[in-house]
Protein backbone atom coordinates (compact mmCIF):
# COMPACT_ATOMS: atom_id res chain seq x y z
CA UNK A 1 0.00 0.00 0.00
CA UNK A 2 1.46 2.99 -0.95
CA UNK A 3 2.33 5.62 1.85
CA UNK A 4 0.52 8.53 -0.33
CA UNK A 5 -2.80 6.19 -0.29
CA UNK A 6 -2.38 5.48 3.56
CA UNK A 7 -2.37 9.24 4.33
CA UNK A 8 -4.93 10.12 2.24
CA UNK A 9 -7.36 8.04 4.01
CA UNK A 10 -5.81 8.86 7.31
CA UNK A 11 -6.55 12.41 6.57
CA UNK A 12 -10.40 11.63 5.49
CA UNK A 13 -10.94 9.27 8.41
CA UNK A 14 -9.61 12.61 10.76
CA UNK A 15 -12.30 15.15 8.76
CA UNK A 16 -15.20 12.91 9.07
CA UNK A 17 -13.88 12.74 12.79
CA UNK A 18 -14.17 16.57 12.77
CA UNK A 19 -17.22 16.58 15.41
CA UNK A 20 -15.26 14.51 17.77
CA UNK A 21 -11.44 16.04 17.76
CA UNK A 22 -12.82 19.72 16.64
CA UNK A 23 -14.90 19.73 19.94
CA UNK A 24 -12.50 18.42 22.13
CA UNK A 25 -10.13 21.62 20.78
CA UNK A 26 -13.30 23.82 21.33
CA UNK A 27 -14.04 22.55 24.63
CA UNK A 28 -10.45 23.04 25.87
CA UNK A 29 -10.19 26.76 24.24
CA UNK A 30 -13.40 27.88 26.49
CA UNK A 31 -11.68 27.05 29.14
CA UNK A 32 -8.71 28.68 28.60
CA UNK A 33 -10.67 31.91 27.36
CA UNK A 34 -12.82 31.84 30.60
CA UNK A 35 -10.17 32.29 32.53
CA UNK A 36 -8.16 34.42 30.94
CA UNK A 37 -5.11 32.13 30.39
CA UNK A 38 -4.83 31.76 26.57
CA UNK A 39 -0.69 31.75 26.81
CA UNK A 40 1.60 30.03 24.25
CA UNK A 41 2.56 27.04 26.70
CA UNK A 42 -1.40 26.65 27.98
CA UNK A 43 -2.04 26.51 23.74
CA UNK A 44 0.24 23.52 24.12
CA UNK A 45 -1.79 21.41 26.43
CA UNK A 46 -4.68 22.20 23.99
CA UNK A 47 -3.11 20.57 21.59
CA UNK A 48 -1.97 17.81 23.83
CA UNK A 49 -5.37 17.06 24.45
CA UNK A 50 -6.68 17.37 21.19
CA UNK A 51 -4.67 14.69 20.49
CA UNK A 52 -5.04 12.34 22.69
CA UNK A 53 -8.85 12.46 22.04
CA UNK A 54 -7.93 12.09 18.54
CA UNK A 55 -6.03 9.15 19.33
CA UNK A 56 -9.13 7.81 21.84
CA UNK A 57 -11.16 8.18 18.90
CA UNK A 58 -8.96 6.02 16.70
CA UNK A 59 -8.61 3.73 19.01
CA UNK A 60 -11.97 3.30 18.95
CA UNK A 61 -12.49 2.71 15.54
CA UNK A 62 -9.57 0.15 15.49
CA UNK A 63 -11.64 -1.81 17.65
CA UNK A 64 -14.80 -1.36 15.99
CA UNK A 65 -13.62 -2.19 12.78
CA UNK A 66 -15.10 -5.95 13.10
CA UNK A 67 -18.55 -4.22 13.53
CA UNK A 68 -18.42 -1.29 11.25
CA UNK A 69 -17.10 -3.34 8.15
CA UNK A 70 -20.53 -4.95 8.24
CA UNK A 71 -22.36 -1.67 7.27
CA UNK A 72 -20.69 0.35 3.91
CA UNK A 73 -21.06 3.91 4.93
CA UNK A 74 -19.06 3.24 8.45
CA UNK A 75 -16.97 1.34 6.83
CA UNK A 76 -15.99 3.60 4.33
CA UNK A 77 -15.16 6.09 7.29
CA UNK A 78 -13.27 3.77 8.87
CA UNK A 79 -9.15 4.02 8.79
CA UNK A 80 -8.86 0.15 9.82
CA UNK A 81 -11.58 -1.59 7.99
CA UNK A 82 -9.58 -0.98 4.93
CA UNK A 83 -6.38 -0.87 6.47
CA UNK A 84 -5.95 -3.48 8.90
CA UNK A 85 -3.10 -3.46 11.38
CA UNK A 86 -1.92 -6.25 13.73
CA UNK A 87 -3.03 -6.37 17.30
CA UNK A 88 1.35 -5.84 17.19
CA UNK A 89 1.54 -3.44 14.96
CA UNK A 90 -1.21 -1.36 16.68
CA UNK A 91 0.13 -1.20 19.75
CA UNK A 92 3.49 0.10 18.53
CA UNK A 93 1.75 2.49 16.50
CA UNK A 94 -0.52 3.97 19.69
CA UNK A 95 2.73 3.85 21.58
CA UNK A 96 4.33 6.40 19.24
CA UNK A 97 1.33 8.27 18.86
CA UNK A 98 0.92 8.95 22.78
CA UNK A 99 4.25 10.20 22.96
CA UNK A 100 4.14 13.53 21.59
CA UNK A 101 0.77 14.28 23.96
CA UNK A 102 2.66 12.60 26.65
CA UNK A 103 5.95 15.44 26.49
CA UNK A 104 3.39 17.66 26.82
CA UNK A 105 1.74 16.47 29.44
CA UNK A 106 4.38 15.54 32.02
CA UNK A 107 5.70 19.28 31.41
CA UNK A 108 2.90 19.63 33.88
CA UNK A 109 4.74 17.99 36.89
CA UNK A 110 3.02 14.90 38.38
CA UNK A 111 -0.36 16.03 38.00
CA UNK A 112 0.37 16.15 34.06
CA UNK A 113 1.86 12.45 34.35
CA UNK A 114 -1.45 11.60 36.39
CA UNK A 115 -3.70 13.19 33.56
CA UNK A 116 -1.69 11.50 30.99
CA UNK A 117 -2.11 7.77 33.03
CA UNK A 118 -6.13 8.42 33.46
CA UNK A 119 -6.53 9.24 29.53
CA UNK A 120 -4.53 5.85 28.60
CA UNK A 121 -6.68 3.77 30.97
CA UNK A 122 -9.92 5.92 29.56
CA UNK A 123 -8.78 4.56 26.06
CA UNK A 124 -8.32 1.33 26.73
CA UNK A 125 -11.30 0.53 29.18
CA UNK A 126 -13.84 2.45 26.77
CA UNK A 127 -12.69 0.27 23.69
CA UNK A 128 -10.59 -2.87 24.49
CA UNK A 129 -11.41 -5.65 25.53
CA UNK A 130 -12.09 -7.26 28.25
CA UNK A 131 -13.85 -4.53 29.90
CA UNK A 132 -15.13 -2.65 26.65
CA UNK A 133 -17.02 0.03 28.51
CA UNK A 134 -18.76 1.21 25.71
CA UNK A 135 -19.96 -2.54 25.63
CA UNK A 136 -22.18 -2.15 29.09
CA UNK A 137 -25.45 -0.66 29.24
CA UNK A 138 -25.11 2.09 31.37
CA UNK A 139 -21.56 2.17 31.72
CA UNK A 140 -21.72 3.61 28.04
CA UNK A 141 -23.32 6.58 28.74
CA UNK A 142 -21.51 7.36 32.05
CA UNK A 143 -18.32 7.07 30.87
CA UNK A 144 -18.93 9.14 27.33
CA UNK A 145 -20.88 11.70 29.89
CA UNK A 146 -17.56 12.25 32.24
CA UNK A 147 -14.11 11.36 29.80
CA UNK A 148 -15.52 13.37 26.45
CA UNK A 149 -16.06 17.00 26.69
CA UNK A 150 -16.72 17.00 30.82
CA UNK A 151 -13.08 15.79 31.09
CA UNK A 152 -11.30 17.93 28.50
CA UNK A 153 -12.41 20.99 30.03
CA UNK A 154 -11.84 19.90 33.48
CA UNK A 155 -8.00 18.92 32.47
CA UNK A 156 -7.25 22.39 31.39
CA UNK A 157 -8.68 24.17 34.34
CA UNK A 158 -6.94 21.42 36.52
CA UNK A 159 -3.16 21.20 34.65
CA UNK A 160 -3.21 25.30 34.15
CA UNK A 161 -3.58 26.27 37.78
CA UNK A 162 -6.07 28.81 36.55
CA UNK A 163 -8.31 28.48 39.50
CA UNK A 164 -12.11 27.65 39.48
CA UNK A 165 -14.77 29.94 38.67
CA UNK A 166 -18.54 30.04 39.22
CA UNK A 167 -18.67 29.45 35.13
CA UNK A 168 -16.75 26.21 35.57
CA UNK A 169 -19.65 24.54 37.34
CA UNK A 170 -21.93 25.80 34.73
CA UNK A 171 -20.16 24.63 31.86
CA UNK A 172 -18.83 21.47 33.70
CA UNK A 173 -22.50 20.71 34.00
CA UNK A 174 -23.28 21.65 29.98
CA UNK A 175 -20.69 19.61 28.87
CA UNK A 176 -21.19 16.21 31.03
CA UNK A 177 -24.92 16.88 29.52
CA UNK A 178 -23.93 17.44 25.90
CA UNK A 179 -21.64 14.35 25.89
CA UNK A 180 -24.79 12.37 27.61
CA UNK A 181 -26.92 13.61 24.77
CA UNK A 182 -24.10 12.99 22.25
CA UNK A 183 -23.47 9.27 23.08
CA UNK A 184 -27.44 8.68 22.64
CA UNK A 185 -27.92 10.41 19.24
CA UNK A 186 -24.97 8.00 18.04
CA UNK A 187 -26.76 5.41 19.16
CA UNK A 188 -29.91 6.23 17.97
CA UNK A 189 -28.12 7.00 14.83
CA UNK A 190 -26.64 2.99 14.84
CA UNK A 191 -29.08 1.56 16.61
CA UNK A 192 -29.71 -0.79 13.37
CA UNK A 193 -25.99 -2.21 12.90
CA UNK A 194 -25.33 -1.55 16.69
CA UNK A 195 -28.59 -4.61 17.28
CA UNK A 196 -26.70 -7.16 15.13
CA UNK A 197 -23.24 -6.38 16.20
CA UNK A 198 -23.17 -5.48 20.02
CA UNK A 199 -24.50 -4.18 23.08
CA UNK A 200 -25.05 -1.02 24.53
CA UNK A 201 -27.73 0.96 26.33
CA UNK A 202 -29.94 1.47 23.01
CA UNK A 203 -29.99 -1.72 22.00
CA UNK A 204 -30.64 -2.66 25.88
CA UNK A 205 -34.09 -0.55 26.47
CA UNK A 206 -35.01 -0.13 23.04
CA UNK A 207 -35.43 2.62 20.54
CA UNK A 208 -38.33 4.42 21.29
CA UNK A 209 -37.08 4.56 25.50
CA UNK A 210 -33.26 5.72 23.93
CA UNK A 211 -35.06 8.70 21.61
CA UNK A 212 -37.02 9.61 24.77
CA UNK A 213 -33.84 9.85 26.86
CA UNK A 214 -32.19 12.06 23.96
CA UNK A 215 -35.02 14.52 24.25
CA UNK A 216 -34.77 14.73 27.64
CA UNK A 217 -30.68 15.10 27.68
CA UNK A 218 -30.71 17.63 25.05
CA UNK A 219 -33.67 19.45 26.06
CA UNK A 220 -31.63 19.57 29.64
CA UNK A 221 -28.39 21.00 27.83
CA UNK A 222 -30.47 23.98 26.53
CA UNK A 223 -32.55 25.21 29.54
CA UNK A 224 -28.86 24.94 31.66
CA UNK A 225 -26.76 26.67 28.98
CA UNK A 226 -30.05 29.37 29.00
CA UNK A 227 -29.93 29.82 32.79
CA UNK A 228 -26.28 30.62 32.80
CA UNK A 229 -26.42 32.98 30.56
CA UNK A 230 -29.70 34.53 32.22
CA UNK A 231 -28.32 34.82 35.52
CA UNK A 232 -24.87 35.79 34.49
CA UNK A 233 -22.45 32.95 35.20
CA UNK A 234 -21.77 32.52 31.70
CA UNK A 235 -19.73 35.58 29.36
CA UNK A 236 -21.97 36.06 26.53
CA UNK A 237 -19.07 35.60 24.20
CA UNK A 238 -19.94 32.05 24.16
CA UNK A 239 -23.37 32.93 23.40
CA UNK A 240 -22.68 32.35 19.12
CA UNK A 241 -21.24 29.37 20.36
CA UNK A 242 -24.28 27.73 21.90
CA UNK A 243 -26.49 29.13 18.88
CA UNK A 244 -24.30 26.81 17.03
CA UNK A 245 -25.69 23.76 18.73
CA UNK A 246 -28.52 24.74 18.29
CA UNK A 247 -28.78 22.63 15.04
CA UNK A 248 -27.98 19.35 16.82
CA UNK A 249 -30.31 20.31 19.47
CA UNK A 250 -33.00 20.91 17.08
CA UNK A 251 -32.50 17.67 15.31
CA UNK A 252 -32.01 15.78 18.74
CA UNK A 253 -35.30 16.88 20.21
CA UNK A 254 -36.96 15.10 17.15
CA UNK A 255 -35.29 11.96 18.29
CA UNK A 256 -32.00 12.28 16.14
CA UNK A 257 -31.20 11.60 13.04
CA UNK A 258 -30.25 8.04 11.90
CA UNK A 259 -28.46 9.15 9.02
CA UNK A 260 -27.69 13.10 9.53
CA UNK A 261 -25.90 14.67 6.10
CA UNK A 262 -22.35 15.66 5.72
CA UNK A 263 -22.98 19.29 6.49
CA UNK A 264 -24.82 18.88 9.10
CA UNK A 265 -21.74 16.77 10.74
CA UNK A 266 -19.19 19.21 9.51
CA UNK A 267 -20.53 22.66 8.93
CA UNK A 268 -21.40 23.83 12.78
CA UNK A 269 -18.07 22.33 13.78
CA UNK A 270 -16.20 24.13 11.53
CA UNK A 271 -17.87 27.60 12.25
CA UNK A 272 -17.38 27.00 16.06
CA UNK A 273 -13.68 26.17 15.32
CA UNK A 274 -13.27 29.40 13.56
CA UNK A 275 -15.03 31.58 16.00
CA UNK A 276 -13.25 30.08 18.99
CA UNK A 277 -9.71 30.64 16.47
CA UNK A 278 -10.40 34.05 16.83
CA UNK A 279 -11.62 34.53 20.37
CA UNK A 280 -8.07 32.71 20.95
CA UNK A 281 -6.45 34.89 19.06
CA UNK A 282 -7.50 37.65 20.46
CA UNK A 283 -6.23 37.15 23.72
CA UNK A 284 -3.14 35.28 23.44
CA UNK A 285 -0.82 37.41 25.80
Amino acid sequence: MQLSTLSRDAARSALHRIDAWGVALIVCSIALLVHDAVTPRNLLLVLAVTAAYGLGYAVNDYFDSPFDAQEAGKARHNFFVRHRLSPRRARAVFAAAVAVPLGVFASFGVRGLLVAATCVLVIWAYSAPPLRLKSRPGLDLLTHALFVQTFAYFICVFLTGAGWLRADAWLLAINFLASLSGQLAQQVRDFDLDSRTDVNFATTVGLPATATCLQGTTLAVVVTGVAGFVVGALPLILAPLALGFGFAAARRMRGGERLPSPAQIYLPTTLALAYTGVLVFAQLH
